[in-house]
């Protein structure tokens, strides 16, 4: 039986498919939001009364035993708010906060995306939340950043994995 190398799609695949979730999570919640790399960064999204910034680290991939790959995706989710903005009230971060923590518990599906030959968007597996993990979703409030416009800053980090056999 052939050995599978190393895929170089994999890591454009996973980063592609996971920033669109997200992305979609934030779309669909009406959150003006980028995606780190991807997306410009606007005056007109950086004035938004809440917005988020989304990151994707990973894949780590390893190869556990012959032909059977795992993945370890961290996402970052930076998230700003006004005080007294879209959501006027003390708890409007840790709402858009809780949106995005509770995606990041269904299936985020990895899809071949690209405009190569072999970027068919087929499903090559499933990211689920790390298991064993201490803490797979992360939620934090770093307060108040800047007193003069009453921005305050949260953050989601999500720590993902999948497993495939190519």
């Amino acid at each position: 039986m052939p050995h599978t190398q190393y895929d170089e799609n994999w890591p454009r695949w996973v980063q592609a498919s996971v920033a669109v979730y997200f992305k979609e999570i934030a779309d669909d919640n009406s959150f003006k939001s980028l995606v780190e790399g991807l997306d410009e960064r606007t005056t007109a999204f950086q004035e938004a009364p809440e917005r988020l910034e989304i990151r994707v680290n990973g894949p780590f991939i390893i190869e556990q035993s012959h032909n059977y790959w795992h993945f370890e995706v961290d996402v970052n989710i930076l998230i700003f708010s006004h005080m007294g903005g879209q959501l006027p009230n003390a708890y409007s971060g840790t709402m858009i906060a809780g949106f995005m923590a509770q995606g990041a518990s269904n299936p985020i599906p990895v899809f071949k995306y690209g405009t190569g030959l072999e970027d068919d968007q087929s499903l090559i597996g499933c990211l689920t939340l790390r298991r064993g993990s201490k803490e797979s979703v992360k939620v934090f409030h770093f307060g108040e950043i800047n007193r003069e416009d009453r921005l305050r800053q949260y953050g989601v980090d999500v720590n993902l994995e999948m497993n495939i056999c190519p």
